[in-house]
């Protein structure tokens, strides 16, 4: 939620300063404010004494041989990369396809950060209510729209919002499949995890050079299209996040 929230802030700020600013001086202001923040914050981080591992025997990792951990790798996998498309290319999308200018082409990924804040801040309670599968397959098909229609926007003021409703989509869908792989039953915990963070973020990964070659050759527009396809596939796989509301008990 935070991240996204900052997503929000530097996105909002960003396009005045470099105009302002320029890229350098934009570059220099982002890195003194991250820089202050971190020397205010290190006087209070929590500190806990160091870990000495026992001398016996190391235990043997393995894969986890289950499909279903893969799938939900699959689904944040699909969840990640749309995810990213539009903080690394949707300014680009807005200047280069839409003729927006340098202040409003970076409003897409602000108001896309806003949303998804919002949502993920109430993300808990949603799904508390709704249930996981439900929350996450009307997040994925919302995510699905608010992409398409930021590929068939007309204006660029129209795909802000398109962006801004995806935003609020995709916010629930990776932490609802992290929570699942988290309690899947007969798995460890932190081993389902470890292989669906990794398949997930491997997204934020892949997406910018990806995505920017393919935009190359057919364009952000088909590009974003694309990404709503994956989404919606998403949607369709909801019913493998049901144990997302299931409670980790001790093996």
């Amino acid at each position: 939620g935070f991240w996204s929230l900052g997503g929000f802030i530097g996105g909002g700020i960003g396009g005045p300063v470099i105009q302002r600013l320029g890229a350098e001086g934009h570059a220099i202001f982002a890195s003194a404010v991250s820089l202050a923040i971190v020397l205010v914050a290190m006087q209070y981080l929590i500190s806990e004494p160091a870990h000495h591992e026992d001398d016996g025997p190391k235990p043997h990792y393995a894969w986890p041989k289950a499909p279903i951990v893969y799938i939900l790798g699959l689904m944040a996998l699909f969840s990640m990369v749309p995810e990213g498309a539009v903080p690394d290319w949707a300014a680009l999308y807005l200047s280069k396809e839409l003729g927006s200018s340098l202040s409003v082409s970076g409003l897409a990924f602000a108001f896309f950060a806003g949303t998804m804040a919002v949502m993920r801040f109430a993300g808990d309670g949603v799904r508390n209510r709704f249930g996981a599968v439900a929350t996450m397959r009307w997040s994925a098909f919302i995510a699905a729209g608010g992409m398409l229609a930021g590929g068939m926007a007309p204006n660029d003021w129209f795909a802000i919002a398109a962006f801004a409703i995806a935003g609020l989509g995709i916010a629930n869908t990776v932490p609802i499949a992290f929570s699942a792989a988290g309690n899947l039953p007969g798995f460890s915990a932190g081993a389902a995890i470890s292989v669906v963070t990794m398949m997930g973020y491997s997204g934020i990964l892949l997406a910018p050079s990806a995505i920017g070659f393919v935009a190359e050759h057919i364009g952000f527009r088909i590009t974003y299209i694309v990404l709503a396809g994956a989404l919606v596939m998403v949607g369709l796989a909801a019913s493998q996040v049901a144990s997302a509301d299931r409670a980790k008990t001790p093996s």
